[in-house]
């Protein structure tokens, strides 16, 4: 690794990471490859952990560069996770690199690469009458994994909404969501633990401090874990939590 940058050379540029989530992949149009993409999409963070360990054996430095793509949770995540999306506009191929994915492809003609190319595909799905874009992003720090969904408006609408889903180990189930329209930005913050009452004046005070930054308005709403959250994914529910 001496002399090498944990940043790959082989990342696109920011336009492509836009592209990442601009129209649905030719392999979703039919319903039986939604249904395949869906399916594949809960397994990408045990592929991805499978493909890292098998890289590792064969080559060290790489599957260490590969792992500095991956987003973790602390303060670096939304870099990675911007580095990481970015990367995978290529596939699994585009991650890895050229090199290491050769390697792994020679054990077992690429169909490892190729399951994680689809599991790490993005997906679209209806929800209360309103389309959302998933993708499944693994996690350096949790076995579940990121569930990043993005709202699809009408295209007349200036709202985004946001929302990211997360298992971390030390806090439990963790969901954002966050709504921009215009010049106000509206987040959700929902735990499964509760905050110390310094640590939340802290956030608050840091939201508010980012928003004047930006010379937005917006509110910051932090609270209890509510059940079955969008219908995106598997029911989150103070009890399962803890």
């Amino acid at each position: 690794m001496a002399g090498r940058d944990l940043v790959p050379r082989h990342v696109p540029p920011p336009s492509l990471l836009a592209a990442h989530f601009a129209s649905p992949p030719p392999s979703l149009l039919s319903p039986s490859a939604h249904a395949d993409a869906l399916a594949d999409g809960d397994e990408a963070p045990a592929l991805v952990r499978r493909l890292l360990d098998l890289l590792d054996s064969l080559s060290p430095a790489d599957a260490v560069l590969a792992r500095g793509c991956l987003p973790r949770c602390d303060s670096t995540f939304g870099a990675a996770l911007a580095l990481f999306l970015a990367a995978t506009v290529g596939g699994c191929r585009g991650w890895v690199g050229a090199d290491a994915a050769a390697r792994l492809a020679d054990l077992d003609g690429g169909l490892l690469i190729d399951e994680c190319d689809r599991a790490l595909a993005s997906r679209f799905q209806p929800v209360d009458g309103r389309l959302w874009r998933l993708s499944r992003v693994p996690l350096l720090d949790s076995d579940d994994g990121l569930l990043c969904a993005v709202g699809i408006e009408d295209g007349l609408s200036d709202r985004v909404t946001l929302v990211l889903q997360a298992r971390p180990q030390r806090l439990g189930p963790v969901q954002l969501m966050a709504t921009l329209a215009g010049r106000r930005l509206d987040v959700t913050l929902r735990l499964a633990m509760g905050l110390p009452s310094a640590a939340l004046a802290d956030l608050h005070e840091t939201f508010s401090t980012a928003l004047a930054d930006c010379r937005i308005d917006g509110a910051l709403t932090v609270g209890p874990l509510a059940d079955a959250w969008l219908g995106l994914d598997q029911p989150l529910s103070s009890d399962l939590a803890l």
